[in-house]
């Protein structure tokens, strides 16, 4: 090899690259060699045979620029290769987007569900948020066609900000999963359904109660936000279920709780203040249950009058089960149900089994049994094999439980 190529080979193996892109580099560098070996013996040849005396200082001159000219479009390149590699390889981690209203409460546990399997399938998630609101979901998933991601989730307002949402995921070409929301009739699709039967729980809910307790039920029924999907779906569940059962009526419309203690503590007391008669409270989720006895108690009504019903298993209704102060407790285990969303998502994108349709496992609890029966809501990977069995098959195996 001559001094020139020597000296140009030397220089840009000494160049410094990423631990991802030094293979790519290492290949290019060879190749380069060889390129310009092969350009000497060219020159060499040509140099020996055909150029005349007084032409040759002018040929090494040009030969001179050309290897230099040469090797630095061939250094343009390995700086390049090692770049579009990594880009490749980003590119092939699936990305998914995730709208939920916030991440307190209920949606802590769905939000670390969720993060759990990702993890572990090594997949990168982008959360967005719309505090219950059409117009944020609509502007959160805008946010997320317009990053690129690959899929999305979504938890709506509204079922006709979920059908809009599906619509435009759909014009974009993205797949998109539902979780917790009616979807109204319209252009816009899901290819997925994952969530609670809200119907159906509620209506187990009154039926447990009718076979539970004895004599005439009057049921104050505090629900989250009014015209959501899911407290939409409750309320006619148990509105259908009680027109059936003996002794057991609404002792006013259900009230709006949203899914906080304060307002949910304020109606309590407004109700017995107010005089109403009822034996029976149910709350939508552990902030309403803890809001309704804590009103009750302000008010000094003896908890052993009401029965108490919380419509959750979080962590606070276990420390009310552990005191005693709730009945019974529908467990909803919502950490479970983010890895299951997460999971039946994640089969699409890759190619395995995944549902169309279906329902995450709710448990009726007791004070006697909740302690083996009820799901928690803290959850970690040593659940994935559930959650794989539960995706292929649609149906809660309890024995797979940790």
């Amino acid at each position: 090899m001559s001094d020139h190529g020597r000296f140009l080979i030397g220089r840009y193996s000494r160049w410094n690259v990423s631990p991802g892109g030094q293979s790519t580099v290492t290949a290019s560098i060879l190749h380069a060699k060889c390129m310009i070996i092969c350009l000497d013996i060219h020159t060499m040849w040509v140099y020996t045979f055909f150029i005349s005396p007084k032409d040759k200082g002018r040929f090494c001159m040009k030969k001179r620029v050309g290897v230099m000219l040469f090797v630095m479009i061939l250094g343009l390149f390995i700086t390049l290769a090692p770049v579009a590699a990594q880009g490749g390889a980003e590119k092939d981690q699936l990305t998914i987007g995730v709208v939920i209203p916030y991440q307190i409460g209920w949606f802590a546990g769905f939000h670390q569900g969720f993060s759990t399997v990702a993890e572990a399938e090594n997949v990168k998630i982008i959360w967005q948020f719309h505090e219950y609101r059409p117009d944020e979901e609509t502007k959160a998933i805008q946010n997320l066609i317009s990053m690129g991601v690959d899929a999305i989730n979504v938890t709506s307002a509204t079922p006709e900000s979920a059908e809009y949402s599906c619509r435009l995921a759909n014009e974009a070409g993205i797949p998109i999963q539902v979780t917790e929301s009616g979807v109204a009739p319209g252009a816009g699709k899901p290819f997925a359904d994952i969530d609670f039967n809200w119907y159906e729980t509620y209506q187990q809910i009154a039926k447990e109660l009718r076979a539970a307790e004895t004599g005439d039920l009057d049921v104050l029924l505090i629900q989250g936000f009014l015209g959501s999907p899911p407290v939409m779906q409750g309320i006619k569940g148990f509105e259908d279920a009680i027109k059936t059962l003996p002794g057991m009526k609404l002792a006013a419309p259900p009230q709006d709780g949203q899914y906080a203690t304060e307002p949910s503590l304020n109606i309590t007391k407004g109700m017995v203040q107010g005089g109403l008669d009822f034996n029976v409270a149910i709350g939508s989720c552990q902030e309403i249950t803890e809001g309704i006895i804590q009103g009750l108690k302000e008010e000094n009504v003896d908890l052993d009058d009401v029965v108490i019903v919380s419509v959750n298993g979080g962590p606070q209704d276990v420390v009310n089960l552990q005191d005693g102060e709730i009945d019974y407790v529908v467990s909803q285990p919502v950490g479970l149900h983010g890895m299951i969303c997460a999971q039946n998502l994640i089969n699409k994108m890759t190619g395995r089994t995944f549902q169309t349709k279906t329902y995450s496992p709710i448990v009726w609890t007791t004070r006697d049994n909740w302690k083996t029966e009820l799901i928690p809501w803290e959850v970690d990977a040593s659940w994935i094999p559930l959650v794989q069995d539960f995706v292929k098959t649609g149906k809660y195996n309890a024995s797979l439980r940790p």
